[in-house]
């Protein structure tokens, strides 16, 4: 391109340039830029004129300069492009270069603009950073991970794991200490976990207190038990969060290439069911997938999607009872009501088969008011009008509105309250005690009496009765078994008798199978009793008429 003017011209032009220019001759050294260069460079014109790339830059940033002069004065043709150089003060800079050759009174210069988008690649460079990594941590998240297990686990050229990690409980520290002490023992977590692992291993956070970790190159037989051991004790040492101290526990589920490329779909599925066996196991453990974790796996998500669409549809869930008898004469005085199901495939499916899955998934809210409902239902027509007593989850008591549920029941039913009892076991006592304590006596300010069930499996039981109004305590199938035989068995079972006749408590022995269990029991002085020596449970119509015992009474107990 000809110019036709001066250098001083030239030099009038390229001080109106916002960004810096440079001019420079055939011989690499500058003949005349403007301030903006000036400041980028970080000296003044007078020393930076005759400077040469060579004396301003490194060395290796200097080759391509060369290599790009080069070409314009040869072709003539304007080159543009982006590139890294060092500034005056030693930062490193982005900018988009455009070398142009200018002909100055016959002469070739070239002419060199330059726009610093150094600000416009950071805000790239963090996007991209957000975009691929978790704000709190600053480890990769899920999408950047997914990425990281697509070419970890598809060329299956090593022996890899992908390990789920879960804080066990974590959302009770958010609810008893903050959001803010929640997040902090997050990052701490976070940075224990990268602590345990290899440089060359990933760890990332998926989000919540989720957190996963792609070991790869693990040489046969080396142990995944150790890194687990370690995480496990990483977690469990305590956190000192803004003066608070807290302790947690972490679950880990596992899943071990074997051979050969897997798809990283498949990797996280089996990972995801060894983890949900660690919780269920107990929390605060590992657990290595297996294809026969993985086969009861399938059957327990079957079961709990047969038992959803049998609470949505209303049928199945059936009522048994089993009779409660005054131990004295053996006059039935009550029934406890018990969950059944009858699977349209299965048949009749066990109460530990599916119970279990219930409380896990939190269908046992929907299936605690649905047997509630019918028992009060079938109570209500009882003539004489005996006692119902019906089991309550430590869910329903966590979620809902249990008092109202139970209104609706007795107003739906015309149950009288004061002949329906509610049990609940020792774990609904131990997280909330106060609000424990004031929805109990909620419930017994309807004229609900409150049993507190299997007495003795805790570890606070005796505390239990003393601050608790229970009204009925029911002794643990395990003492009743083990009393013949035992001089232990049969001395907690005295002491407990005597202990809630003493708060005016009614006492009933659970798991009652035998005639020497009862004979001993009518000894120590329990007054009720209940179990399969008296009668299995059964649907409340085959109880339409007498009982018999072992003993060859009869003892009527419904009209029919």
């Amino acid at each position: 391109m000809q110019f036709p003017g001066s250098l001083a011209d030239l030099q009038a032009l390229v001080d109106v340039i916002p960004n810096p220019v440079v001019v420079k001759d055939r011989a690499n050294r500058i003949v005349l830029l403007n301030k903006p260069a000036c400041e980028f460079l970080g000296r003044s014109s007078e020393i930076l004129l005759s400077n040469r790339d060579e004396d301003l830059f490194p060395a290796d940033q200097v080759k391509g300069f060369h290599e790009a002069d080069d070409r314009v004065f040869q072709s003539g043709v304007m080159d543009e492009r982006e590139e890294q150089v060092t500034n005056g003060l030693g930062a490193t800079r982005h900018v988009i270069t455009r070398k142009q050759l200018v002909v100055l009174n016959g002469v070739s210069h070239l002419v060199a603009v330059v726009s610093d988008v150094t600000a416009y690649r950071e805000a790239e460079a963090h996007s991209r950073y957000l975009a691929s990594h978790d704000v709190l941590t600053g480890l990769p998240n899920r999408s950047f991970f997914k990425e990281c297990m697509e070419q970890v686990f598809s060329t299956g050229s090593s022996r890899c794991a992908l390990l789920y990690i879960d804080l066990d409980r974590f959302k009770e520290v958010n609810d008893s200490h903050g959001h803010p002490i929640g997040d902090e023992l997050i990052i701490q977590f976070a940075q224990r976990l990268t602590g345990v692992v290899r440089a060359s291993d990933t760890v990332a956070r998926l989000g919540g207190d989720e957190f996963s970790i792609v070991l790869t190159n693990l040489v046969e037989g080396s142990s995944i038990e150790t890194v687990c051991q370690r995480i496990l004790a990483a977690a469990s040492q305590v956190f000192i969060l803004s003066g608070v101290h807290v302790r947690v526990t972490a679950s880990i589920g596992v899943a071990l290439t074997q051979h050969g490329p897997v798809e990283q779909i498949e990797m996280q599925r089996r990972a995801d069911v060894a983890l949900y066996q660690a919780k269920d196991d107990g929390r605060g453990c590992w657990c290595i997938y297996t294809d026969e974790l993985d086969r009861r796996f399938k059957h327990r998500r079957s079961t709990e999607a047969d038992l959803r669409d049998a609470l949505a549809d209303g049928t199945g869930i059936e009522v048994y009872y089993q009779p409660l008898v005054v131990i004295q004469s053996g006059e039935v005085i009550g029934f406890e009501a018990l969950a059944r199901w009858r699977h349209p495939t299965r048949g009749m499916v066990m109460p530990q088969d599916f119970i279990p899955v219930a409380e896990a998934s939190g269908l046992i809210t929907a299936l605690g008011e649905r047997v509630l409902r019918n028992a009060c239902l079938d109570a209500a027509h009882w003539d004489p009008p005996l006692r119902l007593s019906v089991n309550v989850s430590p869910l329903q008591f966590v979620q809902g509105d249990l008092v109202g549920v139970i209104e609706r029941a007795l107003e739906d039913s015309g149950l009288d309250a004061t002949r329906l009892e509610l049990e609940i076991t020792e774990g609904v006592l131990i997280d909330d005690a106060n609000g424990t304590l004031a929805l109990l006596k909620r419930i017994q300010a309807l004229g609900v009496k409150v049993v507190l069930d299997d007495f003795g499996t805790g570890f606070s039981s005796l505390g239990y009765l003393r601050h608790f109004p229970f009204d009925k305590v029911k002794i643990d199938r395990s003492f009743i078994t083990d009393m013949i035989g035992s001089c232990e068995a049969i001395a907690i079972v005295k002491a407990v008798i005597f202990l809630g006749k003493s708060l005016g408590m009614e006492i009933v022995a659970e798991g009652v199978e035998t005639s020497g269990q009862f004979d001993l029991l009518l000894d120590l002085g329990c007054t009720q009793a209940q179990g399969y020596l008296i009668s299995r449970p059964m649907p409340i119509q085959h109880f339409k008429g007498p009982i018999l015992r072992d003993e060859g009474t009869r003892h009527p107990f419904l009209a029919g």
